[in-house]
């Protein structure tokens, strides 16, 4: 049995200590306030720990998020200085190029590849959540970086189409202007020297001495090499593709033969007065879809004789 320690106070009436009497309720009072202040001190002792006193695991912890956020934060900050490039530079160059090729542009609109989204990500956006907006913008650059690397793919295609055009389109002289006396004949009606009636003249007449090289004006095939009974002589007549031909008449020696391919620039042979002549020259022609056009439309009037020279020491250094 358990005896409870006795309390006593002194009265000074009757001059003696009389035992303190403590009723049930007011016991049960001071323990459930006792209790009280005890849970309080402890819960207010695990915050202050927990979040100023907190363990070193802990301070790892939330150090490495506070840098994990910033690191994503720097990531966010060039993505749209990339977003920002992409959209004020490379897709005005791009469609700049597609016009230069003749390629149909791309819609501001599609190059940036807009999409919508749930009103969850939404409300994300809205709160400055780092992490959906980094996500977000990478998955907008994704999208616009495949769109721009089809256009590239398309321009750079086009371009290499261009480049072989380039070469193969009759673009020179057929005789070097140091060479050339005069041009007797244009492209269009003239007084035929034989029959002395006006007929169609198909190309023009590079008039020159005896023996001077004539030059393929175009990348091509030859296709042709034989005497002509049209009244051509010696004639040359070369495939350029895309349409474009190129018939050379007249000529003293043959240089090239059937089924060759040839480089612009190469000698396929000398200016003669075979055939139907008055006098040496050469007989140029132009063909587009196998009908005669004006060729002084594709000579490069701004070629230089330097130029000019390059391009004939070139296509001939190449063959030998």
């Amino acid at each position: 049995m358990i005896f409870r320690k006795k309390k006593y106070h002194f009265n000074p009436v009757s001059l003696v200590f009389e035992e303190i009497k403590i009723n049930r309720k007011r016991r049960i009072r001071d323990f459930l306030i006792y209790t009280i202040v005890i849970m309080t001190i402890t819960i207010v002792s695990g915050y202050v720990l927990n979040n100023y006193f907190g363990s070193q695991e802990a301070r790892l912890l939330e150090n490495q998020a506070t840098d994990l956020n910033h690191e994503m934060q720097d990531l966010f900050n060039k993505g749209r200085q990339l977003s920002s490039s992409l959209r004020n530079n490379l897709f005005q160059k791009d469609n700049h190029y597609r016009t230069i090729l003749q390629i149909d542009t791309i819609s501001y609109s599609y190059r940036l590849a807009g999409s919508g989204g749930s009103a969850a990500a939404d409300g994300l956006s809205m709160n400055n959540d780092i992490t959906y907006q980094l996500d977000n913008l990478i998955y907008k650059l994704n999208q616009q970086l495949q769109i721009q690397s089809g256009s590239f793919k398309t321009i750079y295609e086009k371009a290499l189409e261009y480049s072989l055009q380039q070469t193969h389109l009759p673009a020179i002289q057929p005789v070097s202007q140091n060479d050339l006396i005069m041009i007797s004949s244009h492209f269009g009606v003239r007084s035929d020297p034989f029959l002395f009636l006006e007929q169609i003249h198909c190309g023009l007449d590079f008039v020159t001495p005896l023996g001077k090289s004539v030059y393929a004006t175009g990348d091509g095939i030859v296709t042709f090499v034989q005497d002509s009974r049209t009244g051509y002589g010696n004639e040359i007549v070369i495939d350029h593709k895309f349409g474009f031909g190129s018939r050379y008449a007249h000529l003293d020696q043959i240089k090239v033969k059937e089924g060759e391919v040839v480089k612009r620039g190469q000698v396929i042979g000398t200016v003669g007065q075979t055939g139907r002549a008055t006098g040496p020259h050469l007989h140029y022609e132009v063909l587009y879809e196998h009908n005669p056009v004006d060729p002084s439309f594709y000579f490069d009037t701004n070629l230089s004789q330097e130029e000019y020279a390059q391009i004939i020491n070139k296509a001939n250094s190449d063959i030998n």
